[in-house]
C-alpha cells in the first residue's frame, strides 16, 4: 500500500466521520427549557465546525488523488 492510498482513503473515511458527528449535533439542536445562550451557541459552532473539517478532508482526499495520478502518468 503505497502512501497516497492512506492519503485518500483515509481522509475519505475521516470526513464522513466529521460529517456524521457534525450532522448528529446539528440534528439534536433544540431551544428547550434550561437551554443556555452559551450551550446552544457552542453546539452550533461545533457542528459548523464538524462540518468545515469534513469538507476540508475530503478537498484534501481530492487533491491527493489528482497528485497520486499525476505521479502514475509521469512512470509511464
Amino acid at each position: 500500500m503505497e502512501r497516497w492510498d492512506w492519503f485518500v482513503h483515509g481522509l475519505w473515511v475521516l470526513g464522513s466521520v466529521f460529517f456524521f458527528l457534525g450532522g448528529l449535533i446539528a440534528g439534536n439542536l433544540e431551544w428547550v427549557l434550561g437551554t443556555t445562550v452559551a450551550s446552544y451557541g457552542i453546539s452550533v459552532v461545533l457542528a459548523f465546525v464538524m462540518f468545515l473539517l469534513a469538507g476540508m478532508s475530503w478537498i484534501s482526499a481530492s487533491a491527493n488523488a489528482r497528485q497520486a495520478e499525476q505521479m502514475a502518468c509521469r512512470k509511464c
